[in-house]
C-alpha cells in the first residue's frame, strides 16, 4: 500500500504500468474499484492497494453497435466485442472488454468463468507534434 493521494490521473498511470490498483479503507476494510479517495462505505480517507487481477465473470453482453473508439478498432455488426463485469478476488467488481475469446461464439465464455486482467492500449488522438496519444484500459481474458 502507498500513501500517495488517490486521483484518476494516477489510476491511469498505474494502468500504464500494468498495475491494477484499487483503494482500501483502513477504517472499515472496504476495497473500491475504480479507486476512490474517500471510502464508499464510511467516507474515511482511503489508500492505494494493488489487486491480484484475478476474478470471475459475473455478466456480459456482446456489443454490435459500439462507441466510436471501438468501431475505429474494427468492431461492428459483423465483428462484435464482449463487454463484461468481473468480480475481483478481493471483492469489488469492475467492467471491461473480454478478450481472448471468440466474440461471435458464446460457447467460448460463460458466467462464472475465471479471468485475469489484461491491459488494453487505445489511441485517443495526436499531440501537437503529430505523435499518437494513448490511454490504457482494463480488459479481461480467460485464466490459463
Amino acid at each position: 500500500m502507498t500513501t500517495e493521494i488517490i486521483t484518476v490521473n494516477q489510476y491511469f498511470n498505474y494502468l500504464a504500468e500494468k498495475k491494477l490498483m484499487g483503494s482500501h479503507c483502513p477504517k472499515c476494510n472496504t476495497i473500491d474499484l475504480p479507486p476512490r479517495r474517500l471510502c464508499s462505505k464510511c467516507l474515511s480517507e482511503s489508500q492505494w492497494k494493488e489487486l491480484s487481477g484475478k476474478g470471475e465473470l459475473k455478466t456480459f453482453t456482446a456489443v454490435y453497435v459500439g462507441a466510436k473508439v471501438m468501431t475505429d478498432k474494427g468492431y461492428g455488426r459483423k465483428t462484435p466485442y464482449v463487454f463484461a463485469v468481473v468480480q475481483m478476488e478481493e471483492g469489488p467488481s469492475i467492467s471491461g472488454q473480454l478478450v481472448g475469446i471468440e466474440e461471435t461464439n458464446p460457447d467460448t465464455y460463460h458466467i462464472g468463468m475465471k479471468v485475469e486482467v489484461t491491459y488494453l492500449k487505445t489511441e485517443t488522438g495526436k499531440d501537437k507534434e503529430g505523435n499518437s496519444v494513448y490511454r490504457w484500459d482494463v480488459g479481461f481474458q480467460p485464466r490459463s
